[in-house]
């Protein structure tokens, strides 16, 4: 990746911080002002620059390349970007798990890591990449299966805070979080692998593991709820 000084727009919310501070990381100059900007990039529905970043709904964007997100999981929550599924199912658990939890589809679930990863180095790459690019995890998971595992961490996690754990309680299901038996269809990937090589990565290769993203949201809705 190369330097590039970036001007970012578009709301201002745990996505974007994300990923301003992932282009710092990289090495790029956040500028204020477009014109002394070496590339525009613009986030949210109605998106206009160099590059758009869009919810996977967005209807309307004008770019040189356009990225829609698929299934973003923001620990802090980004309304925007994804369904908050998750974060409800936390809060039903954290609450005490009365009632039904919401029902929601299977779902391409990523990191906001990965996704600003894959990001930055479209963004700063020298090999500029247009079209049409979609962005989402790999496999799809159920709502079962992510309620099963957010309830054993919840169960860890009070054990540890009352000094309640058994033995059972601390060898029971050490296995990651299971992917849906039965795939949904996916959006096709090929052309975010495709331009992530081209621009010098490994292609699209999410790192996050589900069970650490899920972590990691309850320690956010904790702290809401504290």
């Amino acid at each position: 990746m190369m330097s590039k000084s970036v001007h970012l727009t578009g709301t201002v919310d745990a996505f974007r911080q994300a990923l301003e501070d992932r282009l710092k990381r990289a090495g790029a100059t956040i500028m204020e002002d477009p014109n002394a900007a070496d590339i525009s990039v613009s986030l949210g529905d109605g998106s206009s620059a160099d590059i758009a970043i869009v919810p996977s709904e967005s209807q309307y964007c004008e770019a040189d390349l356009v990225v829609r997100i698929h299934d973003l999981l923001v620990p802090e929550g980004a309304e925007l970007w994804g369904s908050q599924a998750i974060h409800e199912w936390a809060d039903w658990i954290i609450g005490g798990a009365e009632g039904e939890p919401n029902s929601d589809k299977q779902r391409h679930w990523v990191h906001v890591r990965d996704a600003t990863d894959a990001l930055a180095i479209l963004i700063l790459s020298e090999k500029e990449t247009s079209g049409n690019i979609d962005l989402c995890g790999r496999r799809s998971w159920s709502r079962e299966s992510i309620i099963a595992e957010i309830s054993l961490l919840w169960e860890r996690f009070t054990d540890a805070v009352q000094h309640t754990h058994t033995v059972s309680s601390l060898t029971g299901s050490n296995s990651p979080v299971s992917p849906s038996e039965a795939e949904v269809a996916r959006p096709d990937l090929g052309p975010l692998h495709n331009a992530l090589l081209r621009a010098g990565g490994d292609g699209w290769r999410p790192l996050v593991p589900m069970r650490v993203s899920l972590m990691e949201v309850l320690a956010h809705r904790g702290e809401g709820s504290a």
